[in-house]
């Protein structure tokens, strides 16, 4: 059996796993070692069971775990260049590992994946494709824009973690500092609701039929207003799909494929 399944999603820590026949990938390490094994005990994994842990980017809210996490698992640690060297000092000794540069197709064990640049600002920033077929699925999470080259790679995945992190309007009118402001809404931050439902509709037109909706802001939006940004986007285009949110501080409902 395939699954995908989100172990937390947002600012204060992203983490989710994707389980094959043969791989068992983490996806992100951002929560402690602590909630990362209580929350794969429930899917009756441990850290020991991983084979890979898969980093998105630096930012604490993807690695905090790391340092405690890789002395608990023999799995490879699989990042672009750039992000192991942003993270490498904080890393034990002797960690095996996977470098790439961000667009190369690499392969975990039986397990395709491609990666692509996200536009994002941690050096190396990237997303990835996994599996193939009614088995893959896109992790599309902490990028300012998505670019022909990124949908080119994502589109007929049977599942995408899509990110709907704020609506436009709360972080206009709401109490962040301007700068802070400005880098979520800019090309370097973060996709709001109502980009993120026009990228939706793309990808249910060619094929996408689950939809799990990311990294939504504690601050800068709701789970009502990101579920209804979607969901009316793919009314008026006439399509529909399995939409579920994934959980900031709680194991999501796996998807199964």
């Amino acid at each position: 059996m395939t699954y995908f399944c989100t172990l937390a999603s947002g600012s204060s820590g992203n983490c989710a796993v994707y389980v094959n026949r043969r791989q068992r990938i983490l996806i992100d390490a951002g929560k402690n070692t602590r909630y990362i094994t209580e929350r794969l005990r429930q899917l009756a994994l441990s850290p020991a069971d991983l084979t890979h842990v898969l980093i998105t980017h630096s930012h604490t809210d993807h690695v905090s775990a790391l340092p405690v996490l890789m002395k608990r698992t023999r799995a490879c640690l699989v990042c672009s260049a750039k992000t192991y060297s942003a993270i490498a000092s904080r890393l034990p000794l002797g960690v095996e590992k996977i470098l790439f540069e961000p667009g190369e197709g690499i392969t975990l064990g039986e397990c395709p994946v491609r990666t692509f640049s996200t536009s994002h600002d941690a050096p190396g920033s990237c997303g990835y494709v996994l599996g193939s077929g009614a088995e893959q699925v896109a992790v599309c999470t902490d990028m300012g824009t998505m670019t022909g080259e990124i949908f080119a790679v994502i589109r007929g995945s049977a599942a995408v973690l899509l990110e709907c992190n704020h609506d436009v309007e709360m972080v206009r009118t709401g109490p962040y500092p301007y700068p802070l402001k400005r880098r979520i809404l800019s090309d370097q931050g973060h996709l709001s609701n109502g980009f993120s439902a026009k990228v939706a509709v793309r990808l249910c037109q060619t094929g996408t039929s689950r939809l799990l909706l990311a990294h939504l802001s504690a601050e800068n939006n709701t789970p009502q207003l990101a579920l209804s940004a979607v969901q009316e986007a793919l009314a008026r285009a006439g399509l529909e799909a399995e939409i579920t949110l994934a959980a900031r501080g709680e194991l999501g409902q796996p998807v199964l494929l």
